[in-house]
């Protein structure tokens, strides 16, 4: 079941509808194959309402330390185990981090949600919308809904999903700020970032000759902060915890992508002088061309997305070749130093 809520009212005192920026299912809406890179940061100091209002937040986490990795990735449901307990779902995300999928329902402007399969996996009655869109600053999304989970193990005849609460607020916009991608560069900005505070509840019923003899209340309450230029939340911060008093578990991550704001540095990575030389192919599996107009004597860095320096060709012809069929897919840059001018391109590894 779903309901929308308008409360357009609480905003409209400080900046007309017209200017609130949205988030579009044009860059939103995953298909198979995507992957969407993460890292993990430590959540010491974290403030996820920023400063400023609602209507003009600035989140400055430039100062994120990273303490890992995470991918997810998106595939034909048909190609995962538990794909019969999905017959509606028309993609799966998994991740590089754990066994299992979640299976999802797409349409053109909504991603809706059907369940998960991992070593406790459960399914809903009815699929629910994870999100609509668009995004839009005021209009909450509420949904609620109902399912069935695997055995807990307990000697339970059945395991039920009750009372799944699920709303999505979307409460502030405005400007976020990520570390810079290279080591010395600028950081990261967004300037149309749209807050989604999302929370969640339901309850597990473990059934024992039809009497709930264990019943366990989950909740999560989560933000995710969006940019419209970019797929899925460039951050993500929240907290999961139960009424069994187990230990909260609290997610930091965020996107390691290239600024889309106009406060950003040229795409914050110092690309100077961007016309000076070509990068091709760009994304590329095997090899990367630098070419240049005119010869001159000049440095060429291939560099990672840490500031390590992969390999340097010094030339003074117009064009070069790396290889980069063994590299990590992901983001790298070329550096060109000509008579101490420094200039810097990004490039795809795939």
């Amino acid at each position: 079941m779903k309901k929308t809520i308008t409360l357009m009212s609480i905003l409209v005192s400080t900046m007309s509808f017209a200017q609130f920026p949205t988030i579009q299912a044009t860059n939103q809406i995953p298909a198979i194959g995507d992957t969407i890179k993460y890292v993990d940061a430590n959540t010491f100091g974290f403030n996820p309402d920023g400063t400023g209002t609602a209507t003009d937040a600035v989140w400055n986490y430039t100062g994120l330390v990273t303490t890992g990795n995470i991918d997810f990735f998106y595939v034909d449901p048909l190609t995962t185990p538990e794909t019969d307990s999905f017959p509606s779902a028309n993609i799966a995300q998994g991740n590089s981090n754990q066994a299992g999928y979640e299976y999802f329902e797409t349409t053109p402007n909504s991603i809706n949600r059907w369940g998960y399969s991992s070593t406790s996996s459960l399914y809903y009655n009815n699929s629910f919308a994870r999100y609509t869109f668009p995004i839009t600053p005021g209009v909450i999304q509420a949904e609620t809904y109902t399912g069935t989970m695997s055995s807990l193990g307990a000697g339970e005849d059945s395991v039920t999903i009750n009372n799944g609460n699920y709303q999505a607020n979307p409460d502030a916009f405005g400007t976020l700020s990520l570390p810079a991608l290279v080591l010395g560069g600028q950081p990261e900005v967004f300037d149309s970032v749209i807050r989604v505070h999302v929370t969640e509840s339901f309850v597990i019923n473990a059934w024992i000759v039809g009497t709930p003899a264990v019943s366990v209340t989950v909740t999560d309450d989560y933000y995710f902060y969006f940019d419209n230029e970019t797929q899925e939340p460039i951050v993500i911060f929240g907290t999961t915890t139960d009424s069994q008093g187990s230990a909260p578990i609290t997610v930091l991550r965020y996107q390691q992508v290239t600024g889309t704001g106009t406060g950003s540095n040229t795409n914050s990575v110092n690309e100077l002088n961007e016309t000076s030389f070509n990068l091709y192919p760009n994304p590329s599996t095997s090899e990367v061309n630098v070419s240049f107009t005119e010869s001159s004597e000049r440095r060429i860095n291939l560099i990672s997305l840490d500031g390590k320096v992969i390999e340097t060709i010094n030339t003074s012809g117009t064009n070069a070749q790396f290889n980069v069929s063994d590299l990590t897919p992901g983001t790298y840059f070329v550096e060109v130093t000509t008579n101490g001018q420094k200039s810097m391109k990004r490039v795809v590894v795939k």
